[in-house]
């Protein structure tokens, strides 16, 4: 027997028949889901989106103060050899070691070449305190450091 055409009207009547409750927008997203998995998936869908003030602590803070000492540390720096450079940084070699312009040492002390009439190293200890030495020479830096008891 041949199948006849859909008409319009069939396939309106074929909607319409179809239970309105099914074709409600939210039951259409929950197709492949349980009611309880939509329920999880809408309870968790935007919490990684909300914005949450940082917990308010009522009580005041305690700072913890430890004690603190001073030791001094003294360090032997032996120049060997200054180069300059027409373009970009002087280079210094302190124990062996080539330090650029402006560098900080192993301790934090702070290399700067001064050049004019007498070419020399400048040591800036951690305490701020300067030392000058040229090539060939071996200056002894000495400063407080904070060590914790």
């Amino acid at each position: 027997m041949p199948s006849k055409p859909l008409t319009l009207c069939t396939i309106l009547s074929l909607l319409l028949s179809v239970p309105a409750p099914l074709l409600a927008a939210g039951d259409m997203a929950t197709l492949f889901t349980t009611p309880q998995e939509r329920q999880l998936i809408n309870a968790n869908r935007y919490k990684g989106d909300e914005v949450k003030p940082p917990p308010v602590n009522d009580e005041p803070e305690q700072t913890v103060i430890r004690p603190q000492a001073q030791e001094e540390v003294t360090v032997e720096y032996r120049v060997s050899g200054i180069s300059l450079a027409r373009d970009g940084a002087h280079t210094v070699w302190i124990n062996t070691i080539a330090y650029e312009d402006g560098a900080l040492l192993e301790d934090g002390s702070r290399v700067k070449v001064i050049t004019g009439d007498d070419i020399r190293v400048r040591i800036t200890a951690p305490d701020g305190k300067q030392y000058f030495a040229t090539s060939g020479e071996t200056v002894s830096v000495s400063y407080l450091a904070v060590v914790e008891n």
